[in-house]
């Protein structure tokens, strides 16, 4: 076999890697241009905006209109207390409490709330407390209330710091049995206890509870508007208002002697961003335990330095040209996107350079054997690089703007990958190693360990510079300054004194012999050869077993749920869950993240009140909503209904009405309603002019809470717009949120029979997560069919046989489908996270295909038999392939360990499906490869 026959399977790749070679400095030059070039969009041209996850549709349109008609003008926190000692209701637990909310709003006067991006001004807001029936500042709790009753009282005449705790509980009493205050009881746990007990005299309900909650208000407007937003992907405002809440949150904690205190999910984005700092130390690891495996794998100090060399400037070109054409960041783009990379980037650099030391084992110098290997396996990187684009991006047919984006990014990393891994790379490779030489046949004891350790600085030093790019926890120009130095100190200089002691050497010592260059010598085979040709002996009796197995996997993926749980993403002792699992503990059914229920149409007309009152009214009865702790459904207070109530009890608010208007409010009926459409016009006008006084001096609704409330024009230039918020119990679960649905939409039809009320729907944080996320599932449902379909029309094209181009896709459905059967059986669900790694294995479950199919057909040109064939592709491809497999598993599983819980799903599921792409290309794959080859087609040899 001559060096022709070797590469007249791709005779323009190989002429096209000896004019890149005869140019390597044009070559790498340019690349250091581009990625310089590149640095300029890298660090100037970062987007703050965070891609969408909203599908679109009535949810989303909904909460867009609630957005634009009803800004809130109160930023709105939840807290809850949980005592040390089993009970709230104390002295000291409530006088901490008590002295902590004071010290708050002294804090507050001093502008110590502030975030770091605003102004140093005060924030809490100034209110009526309907729970406590009187103004308040910033805070309200149970505290201030028994505070209130103790000073007021004439038979105790104490405060909260000098009562007993007897006196403090005969002050809970007369705040919960009190009808004006009596509704505090919805802020006691659900595991409070009373029990009628003398004290002083006096039989009273002793309450014991372990916890309460209570709510702090800042005003909205101050700390950047809009409305409330939970969850990552929020932007400069959701952040500063989180940087606020975890001030407010500091406060309220103080020593916490007595209670202890969480915010319920107060901080989203920030704790994200501190756990993804944690977590970019395992991502580290990750890329150090890739890069090492790949100097094992392929025995060579140099592939190893150039490969991490090349992680760090596939990230610069990654996020450089995102930022050039557009992309906007997010949890995706900005985290999982570079991670992925490096799995199909260190697979670029093995197969390459696998490739190329093949041939320098067959005896060719290294420029002679760089044009054969480089040039054989181009048309299958190129080919592996085109389809993986075409997997990536038919993301762009779900229809959501972060996953659309996710292609488009993972599109660009993959063809950055090809030209810096797959080409750039094993040509540096091959010039180092013609300077410096191939290692000797035996090193002292010394050596090997200096090698080793090199080897381990170098892996360190590429898997710091590429965390740093990928995660931003340092300055900017550090980054680049590790990169730069981890180039210079490891490559530049190391390749140059080797080339000076390689002069050296060649001129202190004769020129040794030429080479006998015999590519046909008998090499000893691998276990990779002998397990691949041996189960492709039985290929029958395989591929019934992977059919079998697949077709089970089938019942199990389908099986597969999208479903969403704050423990799927944050560490399960950090502040954010537990707080959210105290919650549940200690409020359970009742209350929940609120739903809401969205009404248009004539909201002055009797008929539409009527119908809402029915509403409320069928929410009794609807076991998906919340039950507060007197048994009535969980809705908020605030309603139209409210409004008018309490204006229709307040002599002060009708005369006001009478006066501004001219029209007599009247509620002959006593239902809470004006009695004609004339008199809820006139209430409507004043109230959103005047708001609900209380008296002269206070507002129990001041004209912008009303407007939250409702929309009314009394020109009649729009329809009028209402809401309901109502709790929706055990949201951290999907199905409950599925079930809340479809019951509250059922109770909805009564508002669909009434002419005057002509729109009416769902929406709200758990409904519109949960269209995400049926969204998210069908976007895969359909790029799955793109991609494989894509794939097989290239393949078609570039291999011209039918044969062959559906075989390599085949391994593409197994994958996918026993990836979601693992995760099913291990309790995983679909989400934003673990629906990426679905996208991604298709990449690399045709990645692997086709580099073993491609070498399959490259082999029968030179093999007498196919089944010859098939152990020289797997002498050569099978090993490339198993060390890039292997990097990338040990890389993965790394991740797995990490903390944050995202990212560790993320690092296991990865190594599972590397390992499945692998096994399907070598177990699998061969099988149907001899299936559909006749044995015609081999050479005579």
């Amino acid at each position: 076999m001559t060096a022709q026959d070797t590469i007249s399977h791709s005779p323009r790749f190989a002429a096209f890697v000896g004019f890149l070679d005869r140019h390597l400095g044009k070559v790498v030059l340019g690349a250091l241009l581009i990625t310089a070039l590149l640095l300029i969009p890298f660090f100037l041209m970062r987007s703050d905006d965070e891609a969408s996850f909203s599908p679109g549709g009535e949810v989303a349109d909904l909460a867009e209109d609630i957005e634009d008609r009803f800004a809130p003008s109160v930023h709105g926190v939840l807290f809850l207390a949980e005592s040390r000692t089993g009970d709230m209701l104390t002295q000291a637990a409530l006088w901490e409490l008590y002295r902590n909310e004071v010290k708050l709003r002294e804090a507050d006067a001093r502008g110590a709330l502030a975030p770091e991006d605003l102004p140093a001004q005060p924030y809490l807001f100034s209110g009526f407390d309907v729970d406590r029936n009187r103004p308040f500042q910033g805070v309200s709790s149970i505290a201030d209330a028994v505070q209130d009753v103790l000073a007021a009282d004439p038979r105790l005449e104490t405060t909260l710091e000098q009562a007993t705790d007897e006196q403090v509980k005969l002050a809970v009493h007369r705040v919960l049995s009190d009808p004006a205050t009596g509704s505090l009881l919805n802020r006691l746990s659900r595991h409070a206890t009373r029990e009628r007990r003398v004290i002083g005299g006096e039989e009273i309900d002793y309450w014991v509870s372990p916890a309460i909650t209570f709510g702090v208000g800042a005003v909205n407007e101050k700390l950047g508007g809009g409305g409330l937003e939970i969850g990552l992907g929020g932007g400069e405002v959701v952040q500063d208002k989180e940087e606020f809440n975890r001030n407010v949150q500091g406060f309220l904690r103080g020593d916490q002697q007595a209670y202890r205190l969480w915010g319920i999910a107060i901080d989203a984005n920030l704790e994200g961003d501190d756990e993804g700092e944690i977590a970019g130390i395992f991502i580290m690891y990750t890329v150090i335990g890739a890069v090492v495996v790949v100097g094992l794998a392929l025995r060579s100090y140099w592939a190893m330095a150039l490969t991490g060399a090349g992680l760090g400037i596939l990230m610069i070109w990654l996020k450089g040209i995102s930022n050039l054409v557009g992309l906007e960041g997010g949890l995706i783009i900005d985290l999982i996107v570079p991670v992925a990379m490096i799995a199909l980037g260190v697979d670029f650099a093995v197969h390459a350079v696998r490739r190329v030391q093949e041939e320098r084992a067959a005896g060719y110098d290294p420029r002679r054997a760089l044009r054969i290997g480089l040039g054989s396996v181009f048309g299958a990187l190129l080919l592996a690089m085109l389809s993986d684009g075409i997997a990536f991006m038919s993301n762009a047919a779900g229809g959501i703007e972060a996953i659309i984006h996710f292609g488009i990014a993972a599109g660009i990393a993959v063809a950055a990958a090809f030209v810096v891994l797959g080409v750039v790379v094993p040509l540096a490779l091959t010039r180092i190693e013609e300077m410096v030489g191939p290692p000797p046949a035996s090193r002292s004891l010394l050596a090997r360990a200096g090698l080793i350790w090199q080897g381990i600085g170098v892996a360190v030093l590429s898997g710091t510079a590429v965390i740093f790019l990928v995660v931003d926890v340092v300055p900017p120009g550090v980054n680049v300054a590790i990169l730069a130095g981890l180039i210079i100190g490891m490559i530049v200089l190391p390749a140059f004194l080797g080339a000076r002691r390689r002069k050296r050497a060649t001129v202190a010592a004769p020129a040794p012999p030429p080479p006998v260059v015999s590519p046909a010598a008998p090499r000893g085979r691998s276990w990779v050869e002998i397990l691949v040709a041996g189960l492709a002996r039985y290929r029958y009796g395989v591929l019934v077993l992977a059919a079998a197995v697949t077709g089970v996997a089938a019942v199990f993926a389908l099986r597969l749920e999208a479903s969403l749980d704050v423990k799927d993403f944050f560490d399960h002792q950090s502040d954010f869950v537990v707080g959210l699992d105290k919650i549940d503990e200690h409020v359970g059914d009742e209350s929940g993240e609120p739903g809401i229920v969205y009404i248009r149409g004539d909201l002055t007309d009797p008929q539409s009140l009527a119908g809402i009152q029915k509403l409320i009214e069928s929410f009794e009865a609807n076991p998906t909503v919340a039950r507060r702790a007197d048994g009535e459904p969980d809705i908020q207070e605030r309603t139209v209904f409210d409004l008018l109530g309490r204006l229709l009890r307040s002599d002060y608010a009708l005369a006001q009405v009478r006066e501004t208007t001219g029209v007599e409010l009247i509620d002959a009926d006593a239902d809470g309603v004006p009695d004609s459409q004339e008199q809820i016009r006139a209430a409507y006008t004043y109230m959103l002019r005047g708001g609900v006084p209380l008296d002269e001096d206070t507002f129990v609704y001041n004209p912008a809470q009303v407007a939250e409330t409702l929309f009314y024009r009394p020109d009649g230039g729009a329809e009028d717009v209402t809401t309901l918020s109502i709790g929706i119990p055990g949201t951290r679960e999907q199905a409950n949120v599925a079930a809340a649905r479809d019951a509250l939409a059922g109770d909805l039809d009564i508002l669909s029979a009434i002419p005057s009320i002509t729109k009416v729907g769902l929406t709200g944080s758990p409904f519109t997560r949960q269209a995400e996320l049926e969204a998210t599932a069908r976007s895969l449902q359909r790029s799955i069919p793109i991609a494989a379909a894509g794939a097989l029309l290239l393949l078609l094209v570039t291999m011209r046989s039918v044969r062959y181009a559906v075989v390599t896709v085949i391994p593409i459905g197994l994958v996918v489908t026993w990836l979601y059967a693992l995760m099913y059986g291990f309790g995983f669900g679909l989400n934003f996270v673990t629906a990426t790694i679905g996208a991604i294995s298709i990449g690399v479950g045709i990645d692997y295909s086709i580099h073993m199919t491609e070498r399959f057909r490259e082999e029968l040109r030179r093999s007498s038999s196919r089944e010859e064939a098939l152990r020289r592709a797997a002498r050569g491809t099978g090993v490339a392939l198993m060390a890039s497999a292997g990097s990338s598993i040990v890389g993965f599983a790394i991740l797995g360990f990490a903390p944050m819980p995202m990212f560790s799903s993320y690092g296991i599921l990865t190594a599972i499906m590397i390992f499945l792409a692998l096994t399907a290309s070598l177990v699998v794959l061969p099988s149907l490869l001899l299936l559909v080859t006749p044995r015609k087609a081999a050479s005579t040899g």
